[in-house]
């Protein structure tokens, strides 16, 4: 949590470096946040029908706007890479797996031209573990997310949220977990996340081949 806190601490700062390490565990506490923000709209009855989401993931959203966008442009700059790479992402697919590699790449050995390699958390065993207990929860806040979701709001697979993210989630959510494989040092934590960045990726393809079946199916009945 203290690295997530930093991050935030540096709200504007897109001039300098960000480890790997740094990067991951803002995102991943940023992904969980934002689950959650939107599993407490629709259990408060005040998500917009439309979207899914309301007024407290909104609120979140904005307050790390700015110091998520500068601690990617700080990864980017990590590896040599201009911030303006971050456009990447809006590439669908395709970009959003780039920027993944980007941020998930090895920084840059000594000083490049945007200033020193960051030595604050690199290679800290401690941090490591946070990243592993953060998959680990984001991984079962997902499968409990689309769980609850059928008895908290049964609009939901009908809103413009659930049918981007159902087509997103199952590539990005594997590739995150394999991405973060690279980050850790320890042989055996890097095989762990390679194996659970595995089953997302298994588990998300068959929960979206058995959803178009249904549709199909159901679309055939009509």
């Amino acid at each position: 949590m203290n690295t997530y806190l930093q991050v935030l601490k540096q709200y504007a700062t897109f001039n300098e470096r960000a480890s790997r390490q740094e990067y991951w565990v803002f995102a991943l506490y940023n992904i969980t946040f934002v689950a959650l923000a939107i599993v407490l709209d629709n259990m408060f009855g005040i998500a917009m029908p439309e979207f899914g989401y309301g007024p407290i993931y909104g609120l979140y959203t904005l307050a790390v706007l700015i110091p998520g966008l500068a601690v990617a442009v700080r990864r980017l700059h990590d590896v040599g890479k201009s911030g303006w790479m971050i456009f990447i992402a809006f590439i669908p697919i395709v970009g959003a797996i780039w920027l993944i590699v980007l941020m998930a790449t090895k920084s840059n050995a000594g000083e490049n031209q945007y200033g020193a390699e960051p030595n604050n958390i690199q290679n800290n065993e401690s941090i490591t573990d946070e990243l592993i207990l953060l998959t680990i929860v984001w991984t079962l806040l997902m499968s409990a997310f689309w769980g609850i979701f059928p008895k908290v709001n049964e609009q939901f697979y009908d809103t413009s949220t659930f049918k981007i993210t159902s087509q997103i989630t199952p590539i990005i959510g594997g590739l995150i977990t394999f991405a973060l494989a690279f980050v850790v040092n320890k042989t055996s934590k890097r095989i762990f996340l390679i194996v659970i960045g595995g089953l997302i990726l298994l588990c998300n393809f068959y929960a979206v081949i058995d959803y178009y079946i249904n549709f199909i199916l159901l679309s055939n009945n009509l």
